[in-house]
């Protein structure tokens, strides 16, 4: 900035302190003997006179300084400045340098609030040294102007915005010293780096909160409360504090707010360990996300059963139960293969599912459920006669209790089948209104009491009758339900050329051309052939007992007392098929015989006579338990000895026996008694 001002310009100024005009400047100039030069070759008569600006009043000078100061800020450009190392280290990054504290991992951990202050004031910072290299003032006079302009309200309204967030004061104070500037330029000059700056000029936290591990009562009131019954905080603290007085009579017993404020403080995890377990609580947890489209089709199948939530009517006997529906759905292409309905889980419903699949779309790699009954029976698992041995499936099961790693067929569930039972009145799930449930199923067993009895039915009977789905109903809904899942896009799967995600028939089709895959197809005798389950046996005199029946055949007389493989079929016990343990075919042998029925029972009517006798049996417990609470047991033994006169017991001698010679005599006595 220059040293030397003519009277013209100090009116273009219109500083306050000055008068407006040329003139009146010139007068006060004259009256209060400022000093002055003649410039040459300037104004009039080639001289120019102008004021030397250090001779004038300090008012006048601080004024005109500021003013320049304006006027060159406003004619230059912002330009992000070097951080220029002259002084000091901050006390922050020294610190941090000798406790081996990385500055990275310090910046990083800075909340939103603490970062937003830390900006504000290098934006400060940033505006004094641009302000120190443009005008040339010291640092000490930038910082001083700055905060004049900051009193005054002169100051950039984008960095008047900043002052209260650089303050980072509860009471929002819009003020700043230049002590406080000052800092704040010298921890942004020294930093090196950004993040040095960041945790240069970041804020520290006014109160430091005891870290949870430190809390020494938190173990033991967590014991108290991490449980799986979920009792509420307040009823474990009454609990926690009863053995926190008798175990550490010395110690303060914390409050329960204080309580309740540090358990707000544990992250989930933390909070519902212990009150959540097994597959509950994994659903908090982090999991992996597998890549199903390194796969190709038919790699792996993922299967699983599933209870229909809502009721239809019984094929048999036309009561109200919940069927069951397994699936199988291929992993890559996320394509429904296979699927098969019965009255209960079981592997019967498993095969009929794998053999659909198989039937219309070849034989998979591996086969992935969970552990439960109907998937891992012998009809399934067995190393030699199981379902998946002969047909070289290699079978996975998933961890128990750990439904993640089976997302796709769970979603499956919710997204598709769940939905459908929801259209049905007769829907069980969690979000069906109690009330109306409660109310639909009681007319309901009213309705199918009577019909049941063979009693007419009232026309509202019939109504609630009427809301059953039919068994046959039920399955064409499923059916349409997965042929439209199928040829629906699906979110998991790529895009076409359009944009669209691909349906999962269609991207099976597509990725089956691309891999040129032909898929491993089974004639119909092979599919007769190994879905017919297998059991070993030992075959004696040409015979082999299976289930109760008896199979004959004259080619099995060689293989007396030798361990035979039998394959038979779930709908017809007529004939047997009995194969070498190592897989060749011996005969076909027929039934010969029962020893438990007239005529051969079926696997099919061997299952539903078993599932009926468990039935049974859990209603004749039922109705014995609510027989013995009519009958309370007697909590005190009687004291016979009241009925004999207060226990004083009197000797009674005993009547000796009338003994008679003749006939006579004995009918004397008898009148004798009479009288």
């Amino acid at each position: 900035m220059s040293e030397l001002v003519s009277s013209a310009q100090l009116a273009e100024m219109a500083l306050p302190i000055l008068p407006k005009s040329k003139q009146g400047i010139e007068h006060m100039a004259k009256r209060d003997g400022w000093p002055f030069e003649y410039i040459k070759g300037q104004g009039r008569g080639g001289r120019l006179k102008k004021f030397v600006l250090s001779g004038l009043p300090e008012e006048i000078q601080a004024a005109v300084r500021e003013r320049q100061a304006e006027q060159l800020l406003a004619q230059s450009q912002p330009a992000v400045l070097p951080s220029v190392a002259k002084a000091k280290r901050p006390v922050a990054v020294r610190r941090m340098e000798q406790l081996g504290l990385p500055i990275d991992d310090y910046a990083m951990g800075l909340n939103d609030k603490q970062r937003d202050c830390a900006h504000a004031r290098m934006a400060l910072a940033a505006e004094v040294l641009r302000l120190h290299e443009v005008t040339g003032f010291g640092i000490t006079d930038a910082v001083q102007f700055v905060v004049r302009q900051v009193e005054s309200g002169q100051l950039s309204e984008s960095l008047a915005y900043l002052v209260p967030v650089a303050n980072a004061r509860a009471n929002n104070q819009r003020g700043i010293s230049v002590r406080t500037l000052k800092g704040w330029v010298a921890a942004y000059r020294a930093a090196t780096s950004p993040n040095e700056r960041l945790a240069a000029l970041a804020p520290r936290p006014t109160k430091k909160e005891t870290p949870v591990v430190q809390i020494a009562w938190l173990a033991d009131f967590m014991a108290h409360h991490c449980r799986p019954s979920a009792p509420k905080l307040a009823h474990s603290y009454q609990e926690f504090a009863k053995g926190w007085l008798a175990a550490q009579p010395g110690y303060e017993l914390p409050s329960l707010d204080t309580v309740r404020r540090v358990w707000k403080r544990l992250p989930q995890i933390m909070q519902q360990r212990g009150r959540m377990t097994g597959a509950a609580y994994k659903s908090l947890l982090p999991y992996i996300r597998r890549d199903w489209q390194a796969l190709r089709p038919n790699d792996v199948w993922i299967g699983d059963g599933h209870s229909f939530k809502a009721k239809v009517q019984h094929p048999i006997h036309g009561q109200p139960f919940k069927p069951e529906v397994t699936v199988i759905i291929d992993g890559c292409t996320r394509m429904v293969v296979g699927f098969s309905f019965s009255l209960a889980e079981s592997c019967v419903a498993v095969a009929d599912a794998l053999r659909i699949g198989i039937k219309h779309n070849g034989v998979p790699l591996m086969y992935y459920s969970d552990n439960g009954g109907g998937q891992t029976g012998k009809t399934i698992d067995h190393e030699i006669t199981g379902l998946t041995a002969r047909l070289g499936i290699h079978h996975e099961t998933g961890l128990p209790g750990n439904p993640q790693g089976r997302g796709i067929i769970e979603r499956w569930w919710q997204d598709n089948l769940i939905r459908l039972a929801a259209q049905y009145e007769t829907f069980t799930g969690s979000s069906m209104d109690r009330s109306t449930q409660n109310l639909l199923y009681r007319k309901m067993d009213s309705a199918f009491n009577a019909w049941r009895q063979g009693k007419e039915l009232t026309p509202e009977q019939q109504r609630y009758k009427a809301k059953l789905p039919s068994w046959q109903q039920f399955m064409a809904d499923v059916m349409q339900c997965i042929a439209d899942y199928n040829n629906r896009p699906h979110s998991e799967l790529p895009r076409n050329a359009e944009g669209v995600h691909y349906t999962p028939l269609q991207y099976r089709d597509l990725r089956m051309q691309q891999e040129n895959l032909a898929p491993d197809l089974l004639a119909e005798a092979e599919l007769d052939v190994l879905f017919r389950p297998q059991e070993v046996r030992k075959a004696a005199r040409g015979q082999i007992e299976l289930f109760g029946n008896v199979y004959f055949s004259t080619d099995l007389a060689e293989l007396h007392g030798e361990d035979v493989r039998v394959a038979y079929d779930y709908d017809d016990a007529e004939w047997v098929y009995v194969y070498k343990m190592d897989g060749s075919f011996v005969c076909k042998a027929k039934v010969d015989g029962n020893k438990r029925a007239a005529m051969p029972i079926t696997v099919r009517d061997q299952l539903a006579e078993k599932r009926a006798k468990g039935r049974i049996k859990r209603a004749e417990n039922t109705i014995r338990l609510a027989k013995e609470e009519t009958r309370p047991a007697i909590e005190h033994q009687p004291d016979f000895g009241l009925l004999v006169g207060n226990g004083n017991y009197e000797p009674v001698p005993a009547k000796k026996p009338q003994i008679f010679m003749f006939e006579s005599d004995r009918d004397e006595w008898e009148r004798q008694q009479a009288k």
